[in-house]
């Protein structure tokens, strides 16, 4: 073990040295023809960000209001999770442009509809980050039907 951690921050300077002037300056969307398209073009397969960009992880949020309220219903619950998320974002000073990654925990597959109609609600109908949607049998609470949690990357002008 301790061979390996000796030759890690080796490794890290060998790949740090081999970048180009032609570093990439901003966020790439990846869509391989080798990889089947996106369900109804609602999300991209990948983002590749520069080494340059600010990051920012949020924790799931739920349908809990302000006050501690619990949304009535799967509509109420996807509106106070998706509103949650996007004020976080846009309190870090940043957009729906700058999301990169949502992951979408619900436990009724026949929620994503209304769940995606608050996602594209905060974020735009044109909103494509690297997305993934799970089906799970429980959240933190019973009462509980969605949770959502996003990564977002922004790239400072140059």
């Amino acid at each position: 073990m301790k061979s390996l951690l000796a030759s890690f921050p080796i490794a890290l300077v060998l790949l740090a040295g081999t970048a180009s002037a032609d570093a990439l300056t901003q966020v790439e969307t990846l869509a391989p023809e080798t990889v089947v398209k996106p369900f109804k073009n609602r999300f991209s397969h990948g983002k590749l960000i520069p080494a340059n960009a600010e990051w920012l992880y949020t924790a799931g949020q739920t349908g809990i209001d302000v006050d501690g309220t619990i949304g009535e219903g799967i509509e109420a619950q996807a509106d106070l999770a998706m509103r949650n998320l996007h004020n976080i974002v846009t309190d870090a000073g940043m957009s729906s442009d700058d999301v990169i990654k949502m992951t979408i925990y619900y436990v009724d597959p026949a929620y994503l509809p209304t769940i995606v109609a608050a996602r594209n609600k905060y974020f735009g109908a044109n909103f494509r980050p690297a997305s993934t949607a799970v089906g799970v049998s429980a959240l933190a609470r019973p009462q509980l039907l969605v949770e959502v949690e996003l990564v977002a990357a922004r790239v400072p002008a140059n």
